[in-house]
């Protein structure tokens, strides 16, 4: 699992993302965009910005629990820790995700993409949040996911005003950030899973 600290990094580098998309989203703002192309152009630069960004963010959590396991003493020989190379943890986690960045953003076809993933569970919703079970067998587009947060948060909220806009918007980074810190707590358990696993067959 992620030591504090390094989680703490993540989460800041995070805030620090956000915290620019806020400011391109801000401009738009000010400029006198309305409601709608506000949403429209927040949903998109937190789409292009943290899709891939997101994949690299998982690359540094593998990183970070990677050097924690092989400071271990079981990993001291060559044997144990050609095992744990071979069974390729990341590519495991990558498998489970699409890094893709979408040239348009389909907000009907995204809506049934999210059913379709709570249905078979491969998503849950809570309080605008998504979370993404890492054991899941589906693909799931991480561009999908940051588009979707904001079509939860929507449902049935009307954004008439400037103030109702700035409430929507930080709403929706605050959901984000909560999703992307809910997703690596989900990784983080299932890197824990698989060298649990591992570790069990090694002391056979």
């Amino acid at each position: 699992m992620l030591e504090n600290n390094d989680r703490k990094k993540i989460e800041d580098y995070i805030n620090k993302l956000l915290n620019a998309i806020y400011s391109d989203i801000r401009k738009d703002m000010d400029n006198g965009k309305g409601s709608r192309e506000v949403i429209d152009s927040a949903i998109n630069l937190t789409v292009n910005k943290l899709t891939p960004e997101s994949k690299m963010i998982l690359s540094s959590a593998y990183n970070m629990m990677m050097e924690k396991t092989l400071a271990k003493t079981a990993y001291q020989n060559a044997q144990n820790k050609a095992a744990f190379y071979s069974k390729d943890i990341l590519k495991q986690l990558n498998s489970k995700f699409s890094f893709d960045v979408p040239n348009h953003i389909d907000y009907e076809e995204t809506r049934k993409l999210l059913n379709k993933w709570i249905a078979s569970g491969a998503i849950v919703v809570a309080g605008g949040v998504i979370s993404i079970p890492a054991k899941s067998f589906t693909p799931i587009a991480i561009a999908t996911v940051i588009a979707g947060i904001m079509l939860f948060l929507l449902k049935g909220q009307a954004v008439k005003t400037e103030s109702d806009i700035e409430h929507v918007i930080k709403d929706y980074l605050k959901n984000v950030k909560d999703s992307l810190m809910a997703w690596m707590k989900e990784i983080e358990n299932f890197y824990d899973e698989e060298v649990a696993k591992l570790e069990k067959e090694l002391d056979k």
